[in-house]
């Protein structure tokens, strides 16, 4: 076996896998689906500039996939997740386990220069909601005690992949944050909690040693059950928010979602096969794409 040392004759390890499956691109659905549509109202409230959402897409982009870095870099140091790497450099495809930290604070440090210049821009409130996503994305696995480590996983990412986003999406095109953004930003913001939800289901006998998920504190059934309830409201919000006269009612384009959604939740039926749990997660990033994409159609149309 070929294998590399740091100080102190420390094996060096490396990603098994490739870069690309290391920054989980299905996963970005969460920042990319709430920012197309927050851009989308905007543009149904007047005229929007295409280098400030391409700016805010860009560096939005950067925080999340830095926070899908740190979190296996994390893992890996708090013993978990090991057998994705090796120290056998001939069979890794992916970086070192030291250059996955570098990079996410490289990807942090652009993001916070391209949210300067929109600060210029549009508004200074962009620095400090901006730095707070930041902070989270970082504390979300790093830390003694990470978030997603004492049951707060799905609470930080509702909050900042689903209100978040979506409202300095809209905020950046010269807009005041008021009622209907924060109620169009709700669908996105169940959106990325059911996929927080689903990974800690599907981890349970894996996180149990090391960390209290919220789906460890729950147990799997109330975990599934409330898996359930969080893939219903985002269809739910839509239809109130159509009613209320938020969205338009080419949002019903959503609906065409729930395929994907009973397939997630088959997923975790009871006495499932252990294959069908890894799955869960898969359907649950194709339900966030589709519902995501669909509710921009609607939005956009």
């Amino acid at each position: 076996m070929m294998s590399s040392a740091v100080n102190d004759n420390q094996p060096i390890y490396y990603y098994r896998a490739s870069w690309l499956q290391l920054l989980r691109p299905m996963t970005l659905t969460g920042t990319v689906t709430p920012i197309l549509a927050g851009t989308g109202i905007a543009a149904a409230n007047g005229t929007i500039q295409p280098d400030l959402f391409l700016a805010m897409l860009a560096a939005a982009l950067l925080v999340q996939s830095a926070t899908n870095l740190f979190n296996d870099y994390y893992d890996f140091l708090h013993g978990q997740d090991k057998p994705k790497w090796t120290t056998d450099i001939v069979h890794a495809k992916g970086p070192s386990h030291h250059a996955v930290l570098y990079i996410g604070v490289a990807m942090l440090v652009i993001a916070m220069s391209i949210g300067g210049w929109l600060a210029t821009q549009s508004t200074w409130w962009i620095l400090p909601v901006g730095m707070a996503g930041i902070l989270f994305g970082y504390l979300y696995s790093a830390g003694p005690r990470p978030l997603c480590s004492i049951g707060l996983g799905e609470t930080v990412a509702f909050t900042f992949l689903g209100p978040v986003v979506t409202i300095l999406s809209y905020v950046v095109q010269g807009n005041r944050m008021d009622v209907p953004i924060i109620a169009i930003s709700l669908p996105f913001a169940w959106l990325i909690a059911s996929m927080i939800l689903t990974n800690n289901i599907r981890d349970i006998e894996k996180d149990g040693p090391f960390r209290r998920t919220l789906a460890t504190i729950l147990g799997r059934a109330r975990a599934v059950r409330l898996l359930m309830v969080v893939l219903v409201l985002p269809y739910v919000t839509v239809i109130i928010l159509m009613t209320a006269g938020f969205l338009p009612v080419s949002s019903t384009i959503v609906l065409c979602a729930t395929p994907l959604a009973i397939k997630l939740l088959w997923s975790f039926r009871s006495h499932a096969e252990r294959t069908d749990e890894r799955s869960g997660m898969k359907w649950a990033a194709w339900h966030h794409w589709a519902f995501g994409l669909l509710m921009v159609i609607g939005i956009w149309v």
